[in-house]
């Protein structure tokens, strides 16, 4: 936490697993994609939206980034992507985080990985969810699931994007 409050992005990079929290919010995108533009969700539409990844590339790099990943967590919403922070978001830091206790109630435990969601002040929907996982002997953020909020405004965006695109 400290790190990403401090802009520490040399420790970001050692703590973050950039390909598999690409694939984390590459996922969730095309989720949210297919349930905000009302396609009917079947194996063969989840397949076609994931091909159709390329138009997710552009706005998946402006969040897996040291620097765009500290902003989106410590901020609560992808600055560079949307401007106005939509109703409800609150990044995550050492006053959010909650105290250890919250903390360990709102975590679920495996072997080799767990997750956390915070910021505590808000309730689940709205917290981000990180996972991390134990890789080459070294917890690392493996994986982030975005607030429902975040979610829409992505996928609102992305909408935006492909019908200025065509």
């Amino acid at each position: 936490m400290r790190a990403i409050e401090a802009r520490e992005f040399s420790t970001v990079v050692r703590h973050v697993s950039f390909d598999r929290v690409r694939v984390s919010l590459a996922e969730q995108l095309i989720t949210a994609y297919i349930r905000r533009s009302g396609i009917k969700p079947n194996p063969f539409a989840q397949q076609a939206a994931a091909a159709g990844l390329s138009v997710l590339s552009p706005m998946i790099n402006k969040l897996v980034s040291p620097e765009a990943l500290s902003e989106l967590l410590a901020v609560g919403w992808p600055v560079d992507i949307a401007r106005k922070p939509p109703p409800g978001t609150l990044g995550i830091n050492r006053e959010t985080l909650g105290t250890a206790w919250q903390i360990f109630g709102a975590s679920h435990y495996g072997i080799g990985r767990f997750e956390v969601s915070a910021p505590m002040e808000l309730p689940p929907a709205n917290r981000f969810r990180l996972t991390f996982q134990l890789l080459a002997w070294r917890w690392q953020l493996a994986g982030i699931l975005l607030p429902e909020n975040i979610q829409a405004l992505l996928a609102d965006e992305l909408s935006k994007s492909t019908r200025q695109g065509r």
